[in-house]
């Protein structure tokens, strides 16, 4: 017995196919998340031993650490993207936040296979964006330019599910 059902499985379960977009994110999530490694590890010796970890409302900096922080954003999101990829495998431990039926299964479960995709996505660049700004400019966080990053990679695609679910129901 298989503990992780193959995309085949899946795809016939959901009744729809995985699209050519979900396999591109995919790919380029944890790509993203390795490349942000890579661009520290390179990085590595031209870091100062302690960086900015943490930022007040104002931008101002309020929390050192050593380097090895910046290793912890790229790490956290590798573990985001294996969790939301092995959940991608579960369709029955999806929440759609609509009925379920006969009708709409398949156009219900590939907007939220999108919604994983850019999911994975989002949290991949957040991320890598956050550990190479952090590695680059670690003393010039503005919080709005945080906001902005979290609402275009996460909230922005959660906003999107919304409305295209309540279409496909």
């Amino acid at each position: 017995m298989r503990l992780i059902p193959s995309r085949a499985a899946v795809d016939a379960w959901c009744g729809c196919r995985t699209t050519l977009w979900q396999r591109i994110a995919g790919i380029l999530s944890p790509l993203i998340l390795i490349g942000t490694l890579a661009f520290i590890a390179l990085r590595w010796n031209s870091l100062p031993e302690q960086i900015p970890t943490h930022y007040d409302l104002a931008g101002n900096i309020n929390g050192y650490g050593s380097r090895r922080t910046l290793l912890i954003m790229p790490l956290m999101g590798l573990a985001a993207d294996l969790v939301v990829a092995i959940t991608a495998r579960f369709p029955r431990s999806w929440n759609a936040g609509v009925r379920i039926t006969v009708l709409n299964k398949a156009r219900v479960y590939r907007v939220l296979r999108d919604l994983m995709a850019e999911i994975r996505l989002g949290c991949a660049l957040m991320f890598a964006f956050l550990g190479v700004w952090i590695s680059l400019q670690p003393e010039r966080m503005s919080p709005w330019l945080l906001l902005s990053v979290t609402g275009l990679t996460l909230i922005v695609p959660i906003v999107r599910y919304a409305v295209r679910i309540r279409r496909a129901k």
